[in-house]
This record gives structure tokens, C-alpha cells and sequence, in this order.
């Protein structure tokens, strides 16, 4: 699947999912904030920055390992889904309860992709730098 075709598929997916949770009555909350419920008040203005440094951080992604790539196509689906169902509904819809947070924390399915999407370029940066080192150190 290429890349442009994944990051559709999931936010395509995301949405669909929410469409699904809503239709079968499933208890769900509106998230208005971003960033784990953080920011209601200034979820416009986060959305924003959080799609320029997407956008910078893709640009420069061009020669990087694939588990970030891989991980920026998790990201821009995570975010395009989020993304419609705050142009349709003003809010994310979040259903996947996560017990161990304190005060509570439900995520959605594009939420998940977007943690996966940044564990994966965090992966692929660690990976970079250890191999990095250990080229510095002329071991094979």
C-alpha cells in the first residue's frame, strides 16, 4: 500500500469507527481539547501548530529511516482523522477508555495511531543515533 493510500485508509478508518460507535449506541465522550484532553480552550490554535511542525517534519523526512516515515504516515492519518470529526461534529468522539490514567482518559482509534506514529519516529531516531555511534566506534 503506498504511503498517501495508508494515511487515507486510516483516517477513512478513524472515522468510520467513530460513525460506528456513535450508530451502536456505544458510550463515547466529546473531546474538545487536544493532546490527552489538554487545551479545550485553545484547541484551534494547537491544532495549527501541531499541522506546521506534521508539515516541517515532513519535509525534511525525505532520506529518513523507514520506521519514520512509516510513523509520519501514522501521524497524518491519526491527525486527518481527528481532524473530521472536529469539521463535522466541533469535537473528537473518544470510546477506548484507558483505566491506569488518573481522573480518566478515553482515547479513539486515530488517537492510537497518532501515539503509534510517535513512537515510531522516536524509535527510528534512537535506531539512527545508535547506529551512528557505533559507525563512529569502527565496529561493523
Amino acid at each position: 500500500m503506498k504511503p498517501a493510500s495508508l494515511a487515507s485508509f486510516v483516517a477513512i478508518g478513524t472515522y468510520g469507527c467513530s460513525v460506528a460507535v456513535r450508530r451502536m449506541g456505544l458510550p463515547a465522550v466529546w473531546n474538545k481539547g487536544v493532546a490527552f484532553s489538554s487545551l479545550e480552550n485553545g484547541s484551534t490554535w494547537a491544532s495549527a501548530v501541531g499541522f506546521a511542525v506534521l508539515l516541517a517534519v515532513t519535509a525534511m523526512a525525505d532520506k529518513k529511516p523507514a520506521s519514520t516515515r512509516n510513523g509520519l504516515i501514522l501521524l497524518w492519518g491519526g491527525a486527518m482523522g481527528n481532524m473530521i470529526d472536529r469539521l463535522l461534529y466541533g469535537a473528537v468522539m473518544d470510546y477506548i477508555p484507558v483505566p491506569f490514567w488518573p481522573g480518566g482518559l478515553y482515547l479513539n482509534v486515530a488517537d492510537l495511531a497518532l501515539i503509534g506514529g510517535a513512537l515510531s519516529i522516536l524509535w527510528g531516531t534512537f535506531k539512527a543515533k545508535t547506529q551512528e555511534e557505533t559507525q563512529k566506534e569502527g565496529k561493523p
